[in-house]
């Protein structure tokens, strides 16, 4: 009785915090994405960039630029990388214990929650997939933009998640997406790039 009593929580947590599937990759007139406001984007960092080093733990990091007073900005994005996450470049040789590779992690200058990320044609290891998390906390509550907070507002949340697009122009493909709603965060493992949007 405790197993399934544990196994009916779990269910209900999850149901709770991930985000249902589609089916099919859309254009990008089909979607609407998520903004930074326009009294938020100027503090957006634009880029960011590190070395990932097969064997070892490595994670970028983009943040707004900080509040007088304050030593950081609050982040929106995170990467990581773990030790075992490459699997291949971008011309289909594997990588080696202590091999490395420079990502590079640009956002959209339309102020969208779009992401393009190089080198274009990384592959990590579906086993061991690098995660991306993205925060839009202080997007504050109107996340549709229309001016006015209210349930059109909370819809449009519910229906937030990830997408990928290979090349620009491309239709944007339905990325399986954990939602965090107390963080205001999504998350979801990453087996290749290049081009990702928080959308609905």
């Amino acid at each position: 009785m405790r197993s399934r009593w544990l196994m009916v929580v779990l269910l209900g947590w999850m149901a709770g915090c991930s985000s249902d599937d589609p089916l099919e990759p859309v254009p990008e007139t089909s979607l609407e994405f998520l903004r930074f406001p326009p009294d938020l984007a100027p503090l957006v960092t634009s880029s960011g960039s590190f070395w990932a080093v097969a064997g070892e733990n490595r994670e970028l990091v983009l943040r707004y630029l900080p509040e007088p007073g304050d030593s950081e900005g609050d982040e929106f994005l995170r990467f990581k990388v773990s030790g075992n996450a490459l699997l291949r470049r971008p011309d289909g040789t594997t990588f080696q214990r202590g091999d490395s590779v420079r990502i590079t992690v640009t956002v959209d200058p339309e102020d969208r929650f779009l992401f393009r990320f190089e080198p274009s044609g990384l592959r990590f290891d579906p086993d061991d997939p690098a995660e991306l998390r993205v925060r839009y906390l202080r997007v504050g509550t109107d996340l549709n933009g229309d001016g006015v907070s209210d349930a059109r507002d909370r819809n449009f949340e519910a229906r937030l998640r990830i997408w990928k697009q290979q090349r620009a122009g491309d239709p944007w493909e339905p990325v399986g997406t954990v939602r965090f709603e107390a963080d205001k965060e999504l998350r979801a493992d990453i087996e290749d790039f290049t081009g990702f949007c928080i959308a609905a």
